[in-house]
């Protein structure tokens, strides 16, 4: 399959937010009084922190498995891409040659190097993580800190929002070749997981820091423009001194999303969600 097949595959089962007609993302957050900077990080620096994968509570996050190829034409364009490697740092074809078929002919120790490396490479990948609805339950127990922290809502319509991909679930554990394409698809690991988180509906975005072409960061977030986020939702339980605190953060910064507040249904397993209204007490 060609280049562009592959890539075209890619976005099929990675679609953004806008192919799959969705319009806003969300994410969900505790309130920790000790930790307001991480806050005041979004909302007044307009600085969309991205987690390393180690930081994730799914331990399978961004470790494929690497396949060495049995097939000799594929062995050999390994080898080929190797030699090049080697002659970008400096080494003469001959001299790469000799150095590449060496190391090759040692057992395992090509394949052990190239899956390390591999590795090490989706380890520094940063990603940040959103889902399609505010409703969900699971998500503001586990995230939104058993309903006492607060949802972002934000513009999938405007970049880098936009940018998100939406995350496959599989049974199959994701594998990777060698060398690992440099556009779109080289993120394709980091975008599958079991089937197990299939409830979480997720969109990512993802860059790659101190790397050309990628969307403006700082090398742990990304850079918003002010307009991205349209609305905040304060959790069920979600303390009023809290809110209060919340919102005057919100103020300093640019963005002046809607304030909603998140009301248990009297008659369903359901949220209900109203315009806040400040405590006159």
């Amino acid at each position: 399959m060609s280049n562009e097949k592959e890539l075209d595959e890619f976005h099929k089962d990675h679609p953004w937010p806008e192919k799959e007609g969705i319009e806003s993302l969300f994410r969900f957050s505790s309130f920790d009084e000790k930790k307001l900077s991480r806050i005041s990080t979004l909302f007044i620096d307009l600085k969309l922190y991205h987690s390393l994968p180690v930081d994730f509570n799914d331990p399978f996050e961004c470790k494929p498995h690497f396949n060495w190829p049995k097939i000799p034409g594929k062995i050999r364009a390994i080898r080929e891409h190797l030699i090049k490697v080697a002659k970008k740092n400096g080494l003469k074809r001959k001299q790469a040659e000799t150095l590449i078929s060496n190391q090759m002919s040692r057992p395992n120790f090509m394949q052990e190097t190239i899956t390390d490396a591999t590795m090490k490479s989706f380890s520094e990948l940063r990603i940040c993580c959103f889902t399609t609805k505010k409703e969900n339950l699971l998500f503001w127990s586990h995230y939104g800190n058993s309903h006492k922290g607060f949802c972002v809502e934000f513009d999938a319509t405007k970049m880098p929002i936009a940018y998100a991909f939406k995350v496959k679930y599989e049974n199959e554990y994701p594998e990777i070749g060698y060398p690992r394409p440099r556009d779109a698809r080289g993120f394709k690991p980091a975008l599958i997981k079991s089937k197990s988180w299939e409830y979480e509906e997720e969109f990512r975005t993802i860059f790659v820091p101190n790397i050309e072409r990628q969307p403006k960061n700082d090398g742990s977030s990304l850079i918003l423009n002010g307009d991205e986020i349209n609305n905040v939702y304060f959790g069920a339980k979600m303390l009023e001194e809290h809110k209060v605190k919340l919102l005057k953060i919100i103020e300093c910064g640019p963005f002046r999303p809607e304030i909603w507040d998140t009301k248990l249904s009297k008659s369903d397993f359901k949220l209900e969600f109203k315009k806040y209204v400040k405590s006159k007490a």
